[in-house]
């Protein structure tokens, strides 16, 4: 199995870790919590200010996350109805599909041009990612908003 980010038709493959079974859901949500504490990390290595986390956009990142999983289709939700839902002025996403870590999937980020800018861009203010673990792959949507 390889992990999957989504940066338009780029592809990037990431060597798997092994996972026994099925995470729980507090399990889920330290996948999560580590997936914005490595970003807010990173952007601070960068002199950029950290993220908060946003109920507006979990509920697209985690309907989307849930869609993507259970269908087993990759590519990105129109950002569209996040701008206009969460009245914001900016969105971003970055999507990743894999059997890893956090600090994998965020590694893997810094690593594409595309998802690192999206990481990086000081405008963005909130943030929301959703991980579902199904099929034996974590299935990852981070949105970034500014309000």
């Amino acid at each position: 199995m390889v992990m999957l980010l989504a940066a338009g038709p780029a592809v990037i493959a990431v060597a798997p870790s092994a996972e026994a079974s099925v995470p729980s859901l507090a399990t889920r949500a330290a996948y999560q919590a580590r997936v914005i504490q490595q970003i807010n990390a990173v952007r601070a290595s960068n002199r950029r200010g950290g993220l908060s986390f946003s109920n507006c956009p979990a509920r697209f990142a985690t309907n989307w996350s849930s869609y993507l999983a259970r269908t087993g289709a990759f590519y990105h939700q129109s950002m569209y109805p996040i701008l206009r839902v969460c009245r914001a002025s900016r969105v971003a996403e970055n999507l990743a599909r894999g059997n890893v870590s956090a600090d994998r999937i965020v590694a893997a980020w810094m690593a594409s041009p595309g998802h690192r800018a999206n990481v990086l861009d000081g405008r963005l203010t909130r943030v929301a990612v959703s991980a579902v673990y199904a099929r034996g792959q974590w299935t990852v949507t981070a949105d970034f908003a500014r309000y």
